[in-house]
C-alpha cells in the first residue's frame, strides 16, 4: 500500500468515527429515558415512594414494565414488621404508561423502611422499562429499553427526620397568636376591675 492509500484509509476512518459520534449526540438529544427508582419522601418523613421518570429529552411512548420478581404494595412499618405486605397488583407499574413527557415523573406511594426491608430483604429488584418514542423520529416497531435496581438497603441509617418546615411555621405563629389573644384578653379584663 501507498501512502496514499494510508491516508485514505485513514481518513475512512475519521468519517466513520465522526458519523458514529453524531449519531450518538443526536440520539442522546431526542430519544426518552425511563428510570424507576426509590426516594424519601421531603414531606412525609419515614414514607417512601417509588418514582417513574423520564430523564430523557424526548416523549416515551407505551411504557411497560418487567420486574425479576413481583414488587410490594403499601408497604407500611419503620420497625420491620411480623405480617409480609403484599404484592402490588395495581398502578403504573402492573399497567403501564401510555406516554411520559420529558422531565414528567409518577410518584407511588410505596411503604416505609421497615415494611420494604420485611419484602424486599437484601436482594434488590430489578425493574425492565421498555418503551418508544415519538413515531416520527422512528419506526413504531423499534422499541427501547433500560434497566433500574431497587434496593431499600440504601436508606439504612439515613435521615428520616421531617423537613416540612412550612407548615410548621404556620402552625407556630397560630399557637403565639392564640396565646397572645388570651394575654390581650386577660390584660383587658383585669383593667375592668380595677376601673370598678
Amino acid at each position: 500500500m501507498s501512502a496514499g492509500d494510508w491516508i485514505s484509509l485513514f481518513m475512512v476512518l475519521i468519517a466513520s468515527a465522526s458519523a458514529t459520534i453524531t449519531y450518538v449526540v443526536y440520539r442522546t438529544a431526542i430519544d426518552p429515558e425511563i428510570i424507576v427508582y426509590a426516594d424519601v419522601d421531603r414531606l412525609r418523613p419515614s414514607i417512601v415512594n417509588l418514582i417513574i421518570k423520564n430523564i430523557g429529552k424526548g416523549p416515551a411512548l407505551d411504557i411497560k414494565f418487567l420486574t425479576n420478581r413481583p414488587l410490594p404494595s403499601k408497604a407500611f412499618g419503620i420497625e420491620v414488621p411480623k405480617e409480609m405486605p403484599g404484592p402490588m397488583i395495581d398502578g403504573p407499574i402492573i399497567v403501564g404508561v401510555p406516554y411520559l413527557a420529558p422531565g414528567q415523573e409518577l410518584i407511588i406511594t410505596w411503604g416505609q423502611y421497615g415494611g420494604l426491608k420485611k419484602y424486599l430483604g437484601g436482594a434488590p429488584i430489578e425493574v425492565t422499562s421498555t418503551y418508544s418514542r415519538s413515531k416520527r423520529l422512528r419506526p413504531a416497531s423499534a422499541s427501547i429499553s433500560s434497566l433500574s435496581k431497587l434496593d431499600i438497603t440504601q436508606f439504612e441509617g439515613t435521615n428520616a427526620s421531617d423537613h416540612n418546615w412550612g407548615p410548621k411555621v404556620v402552625k407556630a405563629i397560630e399557637t403565639t397568636n392564640k396565646q397572645l389573644m388570651s394575654i390581650e384578653k386577660t390584660v383587658a379584663e383585669s383593667g375592668k376591675i380595677e376601673g370598678s
